[in-house]
Formats: structure tokens, sequence, C-alpha cells
């Protein structure tokens, strides 16, 4: 019966942090002109990611990758400036791994 007992509570305690895993974050500096531009610009065909879920250079890599879909989908792809702007935002708030 404690066994039983103990199992269970690992189980809730399991199902409690793949919830708070899987629940979005708000996005950091949500309020920014950079994050808004971000939000706006690339949440148009898909949800935003979350900045902390690459490295710098991962995003880097990213949003390059990104323009040539961006054309393929006939979307005007990044201006030099809002470029700039979301990859400052990106850079500033990336993950370390």
């Amino acid at each position: 019966m404690i066994l039983r007992g103990a199992a269970l509570a690992l189980v809730a305690i399991a199902a409690a942090v793949a919830f708070t895993a899987c629940q979005p974050r708000p996005l950091p500096e949500a309020d920014s002109a950079a994050a808004r531009l971000y939000v706006q610009r690339c949440g148009d065909c898909h949800r935003p990611y979350d900045p902390r879920s690459m490295t710098a250079s991962m995003w880097e890599t990213q949003v390059t990758l990104m323009d040539g879909k961006m054309r393929e989908a006939g979307i005007a792809p990044l201006t030099d400036d809002e470029r700039r702007a979301i990859m400052d935002y990106l850079t500033r708030n990336a993950g370390t791994q």
C-alpha cells in the first residue's frame, strides 16, 4: 500500500512537471518594439518561438533559412532594419546551450 501511494505521488509529480514544461512562457521583453516586431513578422506563419530555445548562432542560422522560405512563400523578406532588430532581440534573449 505504501509503495502504491509513493508510485501515485511520483506519477502526479511527473505529470505536474511535464505540464509545466509544456506551458509556453511569455516572451522576454514582450512589450518591447523588437519583441512585437518579432511576433508580427515571424508569428504570421507559425508561433513565435521562445528566444531562449536556441543559442544566438542557432538563431542566426534559423533566420537566414527563413529568409529563403519567406521568398518561396511570396512573403516580403525582412528588411535590413527588421532583421537587425529581430536578431538583436533574439541574440539578447537567446539560450546558452
